[in-house]
């Protein structure tokens, strides 16, 4: 892998994502105090609803960025524009689908919701906000192909950070001149859609200017390629949903407005994650797929793990960190509520993550092996058991709003330590060992982690009683940890080179 545009790529897409987390983190304190977290629930609910629509669309959508990117390794410009048209103009379609049934669900939004009464009216309109930007993104979702293709993941997140600094600044200004009503959080949303397409429109032309739009290049035995290979990626995405997305509906159901609310508080930090996760993971994918379409398997592997320790520095890491000092944070973001309950459940929720998160690229190795199917099934089977395993604890256990996340984490520990490390070890011909040994040692090192930071809690060098002090804390044993993570998941050459660079940009 090139190392310059890898860390062009890291650091750009790092502050991309840091840009999009920020403005949850300052919004949803100031949205819980003003209008309730009754309210603020519906936000994350309806972009939940974006999920369930991308079950359809990931069939397109997924394995679109596999075959331009493989046509444009071939050089074969001509195949290049049949795919990207054919997946332009399939998503349009597919869009024109989604206004009538998002007109639907909008008209009859009170039926099919709990919703208090005298949120009814913003709630239908935050929604409708929300789905319609849901129509723009879905028609204009190939534009970013091309951005993936060249490896030029920079220019995607330079867009979005742009669009998160417009979106906080219309929120500030709609916010500060007019009553805060929660439906703002939709008019931003759908602004914000329309300045992505328009930018992502641009950079294609500009990164691959061979890319034309035109009925002619339309195939339908392309799109038939790309759907029958994406289709068990759909299914895939519909397992997902039912194992993360399906949470706030569920709470709105057994628990009403209110415990969805207090649910949807603790998805601050794993949606952060995610939202870094989907940033950082997909940087490696081209080099996979490139290694994979040139049968080059030991480049495979090297990047592979490339991807493991970017991920245990980047994300695991920091979550040790949150593991320990977790309540802290929710006493300083969200003084009125029960911090130590959120940081539970927080807890809770992210378990299954740290099983998994020690090899999370590996869910790639299914796309670019295309071996989609059997993944598919064991998606489907293990997400309706998470489902009725909720069912059954929401009806029948006295863990109230728990039962959701604890449901999860069964579920989910289960799949990430059986099914998916022995499938994808047969996917590259490897023992089935392969990735178990890779998780021991990723959970192993964040055992280390969480003790080490804990240790360094009992030792009480600071009152965290402040943002300041915290900040500084973080700072401090992050450092410290980071330093151990170097030296357990680098070798000496690897080190010696990062400390030489140090020294050199110490030095100028």
């Amino acid at each position: 892998m090139d190392k310059r545009r890898f860390v062009v790529n890291l650091v750009s897409n790092f502050f991309s994502a840091l840009s999009g987390v920020g403005i949850s983190f300052f919004l949803t304190p100031y949205i819980v105090e003003h209008l309730g977290k009754e309210a603020y629930g519906f936000f994350p609910l309806s972009n939940n609803f974006v999920m369930y629509a991308g079950i359809i669309t990931t069939a397109l959508n997924s394995m679109s960025s596999r075959y331009i990117t493989i046509s444009l390794e071939k050089k074969d410009i001509k195949e290049a524009n049949t795919y990207f048209n054919s997946v332009l103009f399939g998503n349009i379609f597919i869009s024109l689908a989604f206004v009538v049934v998002s007109a639907l669900f909008c008209l009859f939004i009170d039926k099919i919701l709990d919703i208090p009464g005298n949120l009814v009216y913003d709630v239908r309109l935050l929604f409708i906000f929300i789905l319609f930007s849901l129509v723009i993104n879905v028609s204009s979702a190939v534009f970013q192909v091309t951005a993936f293709a060249l490896n030029r993941f920079d220019k995607l997140a330079f867009i979005n950070i742009i669009s998160n600094v417009l979106k906080l600044g219309a929120i500030i200004l709609l916010f500060y001149f007019f009553t805060p009503r929660i439906y703002f959080l939709g008019v931003t949303t759908a602004a914000t859609a329309i300045y992505m397409l328009v930018a992502n429109y641009r950079l294609t032309k500009k990164l691959l200017p061979e890319v034309q739009i035109d009925w002619s290049f339309f195939s339908k035995s392309a799109l038939y390629v790309i759907v029958g290979s994406g289709v068990w990626n759909s299914v895939m995405a519909m397992s997902n949903v039912i194992n993360t997305q399906l949470d706030l509906l569920i709470a709105n159901h057994f628990f009403g407005a209110s415990g969805m609310g207090f649910l949807s508080l603790t998805k601050f930090i794993p949606n952060a994650i995610y939202i870094l996760l989907g940033i950082i993971v997909p940087i490696f994918l081209p080099e996979m797929l490139k290694a994979y379409a040139n049968n080059d398997m030991g480049k495979l592997k090297k990047t592979l793990d490339l991807s493991f320790k970017a991920i245990f520095l980047v994300v695991l890491l920091p979550l040790s960190v949150f593991f320990v000092y977790g309540e802290v944070f929710f006493q300083l973001w969200l003084p009125t509520q029960d911090a130590h309950a959120l940081h539970i459940l927080s807890v809770i929720t992210l378990v299954p993550f740290i099983v998994h998160g020690t090899i999370e690229t590996v869910y790639h190795i299914f796309v670019i092996t295309n071996k989609l199917r059997i993944a598919s099934f064991w998606g489907i089977f293990i997400s309706f058991f998470n489902f009725i395993l909720v069912i059954i604890l929401c009806k029948y256990s006295s863990l109230g709003v728990y039962s959701i996340p604890v449901g999860a984490l069964v579920s989910g520990v289960l799949s990430h330590l059986t099914f998916t490390p022995l499938y994808a070890a047969y996917c590259l011909n490897e023992s089935r060992w392969y990735f178990f040994k890779k998780i021991v040692r990723g959970l192993a090192g964040f055992s280390l982690l969480i003790a080490l930071c804990y240790g360094w809690k009992q030792l009480n060098f600071f009152t965290v009683d402040n943002w300041l002090m915290f900040l500084v804390n973080c700072f401090l044993i992050g450092i410290a940890l980071l330093i151990v993570t170097l030296f357990i998941n680098f070798d000496r050459h690897t080190r010696a080179d990062i400390f030489r660079k140090i020294r050199q940009k110490v030095n100028i």
